[in-house]
């Protein structure tokens, strides 16, 4: 096995050398010693106007007050509520204030009836007869006095029993409303974290305005730490961008592999050659091996020799 050196050099062409060295100095006082970019030196944010912070200002005397509305809404649910929840549990089924008056008024007419037809009329039927104070009388009157007492225990029963089925109807309903209720209550709960919640969400705007300074001050800063690596970095870039950077001398080794027959045969063919070469340049070298064949003889023995071991 051999080793075989190969040597590429390369160069810049000098048409393009004064323009490359302009270029590289030009580079190295753009990013290095001539004038280096600055902050931009006016103010980079916009100042809120007036009528954001009067907005700001109204929305936080809103939110730091007491909120009448609010109290009456809260109010109103408890309220509701708390009779939603009387009416359910069956509070009012027998505390009708009027029931009195409405069964009195109902059967007025009745005893009305009974006092001044009824008890009158069997008086005189009997009165007339002659038979006042018997004892036909005195069922007469117990028959009357029994149905007219039905009557009323009738239209009482009647009334008693029409209101009681009402308030049953609006019993079922308050349960109904009260399941409702309890479904708003959350959300009633939840109305009295708004004033702390517009309150934050004020000071949030605050806050924001206040940062744009704040955030000035902290770019123009990170602009000057990092100016000094950009600049150099953006130096380097050109540096090792430009063509002077991939010129010069490049040295390449490899092995060459032969076969042995074929590295013999072309020895022996090469000495031959060169053996006969000799023969003709020097006579006397082949007097002294006997005949004009030997040298070529000779070397061809010699290159094949020499070519098979490489």
């Amino acid at each position: 096995m051999a080793v075989q050196s190969t040597t590429q050099t390369s160069s810049i062409d000098p048409a393009l050398l004064p323009y490359l060295t302009q270029g590289l100095e030009r580079a190295q006082s753009l990013f290095l010693t001539g004038k280096q970019p600055e902050f931009f030196p006016g103010q980079t944010y916009v100042s809120p106007s007036a009528a954001t912070t009067e907005s700001i200002a109204q929305q936080e005397a809103i939110a730091r007050q007491q909120s009448p509305v609010l109290q009456q809404a809260q109010q109103a649910f408890q309220t509701s509520l708390g009779q939603v929840g009387q009416t359910a549990g069956g509070g009012f089924l027998n505390a009708n204030p009027y029931q009195a008056q409405m069964i009195q008024a109902a059967t007025r007419p009745l005893e009305q009836q009974f006092s001044q037809a009824v008890l009158p009329g069997i008086s005189s039927l009997y009165s007339r007869s002659g038979r006042l104070g018997s004892g036909a009388m005195e069922r007469a009157l117990g028959t009357a006095t029994e149905s007219y007492g039905r009557a009323l225990g009738d239209i009482t029963s009647n009334i008693a029993g029409t209101q009681y089925q009402q308030e049953r109807g609006l019993m079922q309903q308050a349960q109904l409303g009260q399941a409702a209720l309890a479904q708003a209550a959350p959300s009633i709960y939840g109305q009295q974290f708004l004033p702390a919640q517009a309150l934050g969400q004020v000071g949030m705007q605050q806050e924001a305005i206040a940062a744009q300074p704040l955030q000035e001050q902290l770019a123009r800063f990170q602009f000057g730490q990092q100016l000094p690596y950009q600049q150099l970095q953006g130096y380097l870039s050109s540096v090792y961008g430009s063509p002077m950077g991939s010129y010069g001398t490049q040295t390449t080794q490899q092995p060459l592999y032969q076969n042995r027959a074929t590295g013999a045969l072309g020895g022996a063919l090469a000495g031959g050659l060169g053996g006969y070469a000799l023969g003709q340049a020097f006579p006397s070298l082949a007097g002294t091996l006997g005949s004009s064949y030997a040298a070529p003889a000779i070397g061809a023995i010699g290159g094949g020799l020499l070519g098979g071991f490489l």
